[in-house]
């Protein structure tokens, strides 16, 4: 192999009941792009972070609703701060605001029509920065 590592990303799959839901909460509330929705299958970016949607049954390994997915950020308050107003249009059991937890991570959290639980997370204080490996 060569000096450059073969990894690019990580892109969890998502199982979903229905697309269009998805791909609109993805997109409209989440701010994600839809790079590719075949039907199916769709699979969302939003700088450099992705996910791939699977539509799926109930009966499916990986039914609709099941996964967690964490994406470390810079900075969760402000990411919160401009997601908020879609958000705040969404039941009130489907997010939380940031929390600061004793292990040393500032986190919030979503779920996306489906069930599927995504949680935006910074380090802080002696965990602060521990995540960003390009800096």
């Amino acid at each position: 192999m060569s000096g450059t590592s073969p990894f690019i990303q990580v892109t969890p799959f998502l199982g979903v009941a229905a697309m269009e839901a998805a791909l609109g909460f993805y997109r409209d509330t989440l701010g994600f792009t839809v790079f590719v929705d075949q039907g199916g299958y769709a699979y969302v970016e939003r700088e450099r972070v992705a996910f791939r949607l699977l539509q799926l049954d109930d009966g499916a390994r990986n039914a609709p609703g099941c996964s967690h997915a964490y994406v470390d950020v810079v900075d969760a308050q402000a990411l919160f701060g401009t997601l908020h107003p879609a958000l705040a249009q969404l039941p009130a059991d489907c997010w939380g605001p940031p929390r600061d937890h004793d292990y040393g991570q500032r986190e919030f959290w979503v779920r996306d029509p489906d069930g599927n639980l995504i949680t935006f997370g910074e380090g802080i204080g002696l965990n602060a920065n521990q995540w960003d490996y390009r800096r």
